[in-house]
């Protein structure tokens, strides 16, 4: 209680001494892929000190913000996962070049995040003995999140069938600090993980805040509770966190995480804010949704009964393709389920689509039959909540069990009482608009249409999902469909040689895949050949 009455005083002395202090040129946001759907979006450059303009994507972000550090800066990085090697040679570079000092935290429960903090962990040695080599400073310092910390903290659960998962670290943030000042001056956050496939495939979300030391604190102190509480480290010296207690203050993005005690029994939860935020859409207001994982039975709960008490207000769901994928109870998608719901309330002013890919489809090696492969879909990864075209929710927590209570989260609250806020509001609402008006193509025309912004409803995802499982299932299909696997041209010859299949037989199944709008034949440089689709 101390606690919250000591950060109360806080807020209002800020608040005293400025409402409104930010600027809009300090809030910049960042979309994947390749800078975002929207031409307002993705038209945007970034100058870099070698007077090079370079395009505003989520990679080219970190590599600004890395590039733009004066000499004995510190940064802290917490990434759930990291795979864009550009980027970590871009912070080698600085520590090496410029002597700043970095800490980067990972997540290191899962066995694939496991693999990946240790090539990270090479990378960063050889960078090490480089500098050392060439004489130059070299303070990097690489920790995980473990599921020993985890299961210490009880951030675990059992299964059904016994099985005990652990909680992640599933945040996505960075934190700046200018040499010899203990307080950060600028930081990151949003749904992007430092990924290739965030970067160039999935939609995405990263927010940039310049000079503002009221937001960064507040990721300051997560990040200090991360290192010091749940980190073991991989590489480097491991240094105790100074904590100093953050809160929002007015005027200021405040951000909630359920890492954070709530008092000597609770956690703060992020769910009563977003419902509370769901409870404030106007009789003729808005509520537009994009989430890559919508499965917490309350959070759809309170969108119905929210459309319910106002039935002239618009309520519009953009969910990832995995959500039309319902078959299995036990993995509680509620799209499908909310669409179902609405109809049986006779509530009709809810809308709900979802991003498509035909070519997310594929024999699955685990479950021995065809079906969606997750990983292939170019998820929908966002994780946005718009109210009223005036309030916006944006973080790296999805909607779900796991997300609300196993997982380290958090989300950022941006509100168009202060003016700077709107220009991140309406970025967010472009790539929206975009996608949800973007339908699927009936006809593939000049070659493949990769990563295309393609939305469908329920009807027509379940309509074309039955029919790729269908024409996956021909032994044939599936051959050559699997042979031009991802980024895959292949020509006639080629394909031929590889699935060993008669001309008969290849060249009908060449001509249902190419019906169906799942592969495309073209010319690349003169040659005729084959890809997929989208």
């Amino acid at each position: 209680m101390i606690k919250r009455m000591l950060k109360g005083f806080v807020v209002a002395f800020v608040f005293l001494l400025g409402l409104n202090a930010a600027n809009a040129d300090d809030i910049n946001i960042y979309f994947g892929p390749k800078g975002g759907f929207s031409p307002v979006n993705n038209s945007r450059k970034l100058v870099f000190s070698d007077n090079i303009s370079r395009k505003a994507t989520l990679s080219n972000s970190i590599k600004y913000a890395f590039d733009k550090l004066e000499p004995g800066s510190t940064a802290k990085i917490a990434m759930y996962s990291m795979s864009d090697y550009g980027c970590l040679d871009a912070m080698i570079k600085a520590a090496s070049d410029k002597n700043v000092k970095v800490l980067l935290l990972l997540d290191g429960v899962t066995s694939w995040a496991k693999e990946s903090r240790d090539k990270i962990a090479n990378v960063i040695e050889k960078g090490a003995i480089k500098a050392k080599e060439d004489g130059k400073p070299f303070d990097f310092t690489l920790a995980a999140v473990t599921d020993k910390a985890m299961k210490r903290n009880k951030r675990e659960a059992t299964l059904d069938d016994g099985t005990v998962i652990y909680g992640t670290m599933h945040e996505k943030f960075g934190i700046f600090y200018a040499p010899d000042n203990p307080v950060p001056h600028s930081c990151f956050n949003g749904s992007a993980n430092i990924s290739v496939t965030s970067d160039q495939i999935y939609g995405e979300n990263r927010v940039f805040f310049d000079n503002q030391p009221a937001v960064a604190r507040q990721l300051a102190e997560e990040f200090a509770r991360l290192w010091n509480e749940y980190s073991e480290v991989v590489f480097g010296e491991w240094i105790p966190e100074k904590y100093i207690e953050a809160s929002p203050v007015p005027g200021y993005t405040g951000i909630v995480f359920n890492s954070e005690p709530k008092n000597e029994l609770e956690l703060t939860r992020i769910d009563s804010e977003l419902i509370s935020m769901i409870g404030r859409v106007k009789p003729e207001g808005s509520l537009d949704l994009g989430m890559f994982s919508l499965t917490r039975t309350e959070l759809a709960e309170a969108i119905l009964l929210a459309a319910a008490r106002n039935p002239n207000a618009k309520f519009r769901l953009l969910l990832d393709h995995a959500q039309l994928n319902d078959e299995d109870p036990k993995e509680g998608k509620l799209g499908p389920w909310l669409e179902k719901q609405a109809k049986e309330r006779n509530i009709s002013n809810i809308q709900v689509r979802y991003r498509f890919r035909k070519n997310a489809y594929g024999y699955d090696s685990e479950k021995k039959k065809v079906g969606l492969i997750s990983y292939l879909s170019l998820f929908w990864h966002h994780k946005n909540l718009c109210v009223n075209n005036n309030e916006l929710a944006v973080g790296s927590y999805n909607w779900s069990n796991s997300g609300e209570f196993l997982n380290f989260e958090n989300v950022m609250f941006f509100n168009a009482l202060y003016e700077h806020n709107q220009k991140i509001i309406d970025a967010f609402k472009a790539e929206f608009e975009h996608l949800w008006n973007s339908e699927m193509s009936k006809k593939m025309a000049d070659g493949p249409k990769k990563g295309e912004p393609q939305t469908v409803t329920l009807a027509e995802g379940k309509a074309l999902h039955n029919k790729m499982i269908k024409l996956l299932s021909n032994k044939n299909n599936q051959k050559v469909h699997s042979a031009l696997d991802r980024e895959a041209f292949k020509t006639y010859d080629e394909l031929k040689k590889e699935t060993k299949l008669s001309d008969k037989n290849l060249k009908k199944a060449l001509n249902n895949l190419v019906s169906a709008n799942v592969i495309v034949k073209y010319a690349k440089k003169d040659v005729e050949g084959y890809s997929q689709a989208d």
